[in-house]
């Protein structure tokens, strides 16, 4: 297990995202372990047109296990450590191994992971906790598909949330 759950941008503006309620299932039930663990938890959300900081549409999802005590960063940009102060709460919470979630794949998840693995952290990414919406050229499962084996072994480590034993 990572030292911290990094979740970005599981915004209600995102609300076609594919498996959406599978995802945030997977991912509440990540932020579970951290708190289990008393490790923290990140939620990086977009700013942009239409998605201004406190609008409706900027708010995480309502069934996202986020609590007042987690840590929060507002971002502009798809790399969630561009002027958001990111890297600094890391370095100076000691926190170098990190685990990643969120969406959307090909946009903020995939260069927040390829700038965390140029910035030196050590990364999982909870390839069961991201998602993305359909596109033109492909669909969301094969954006995810393309982009976990680019990032598997290169950027990151892919790690699933454990299924129950029955």
């Amino acid at each position: 297990m990572a030292q911290v759950l990094i979740v970005i941008d599981m915004q209600r503006a995102l609300s076609k995202i594919a498996n959406r309620n599978q995802v945030i299932s997977n991912i509440n039930e990540r932020i579970n372990k951290y708190r289990e663990n008393n490790l923290p938890i990140v939620f990086v959300q977009h700013t942009e047109p239409g998605m201004e900081v406190a609008s409706g549409q900027w708010r995480l999802f309502e069934e996202l296990n986020s609590l007042g005590t987690d840590t929060y960063f507002n971002k502009i940009r798809p790399d969630a450590f561009y002027q958001t102060g990111l890297e600094a709460f890391l370095k100076m919470n000691h926190l170098n191994y990190i685990e990643i979630c969120g969406a959307q794949v090909e946009f903020c998840v995939d260069t927040t992971i390829r700038v965390a693995f140029h910035l030196g952290f050590k990364t999982d990414i909870l390839i069961d906790g991201v998602t993305t919406i359909n596109g033109d050229v492909l669909n969301a499962e094969q954006i995810k598909k393309h982009h976990a084996n680019i990032w598997d072994n290169r950027f990151g480590k892919l790690i699933t949330v454990p299924t129950p034993l029955k």
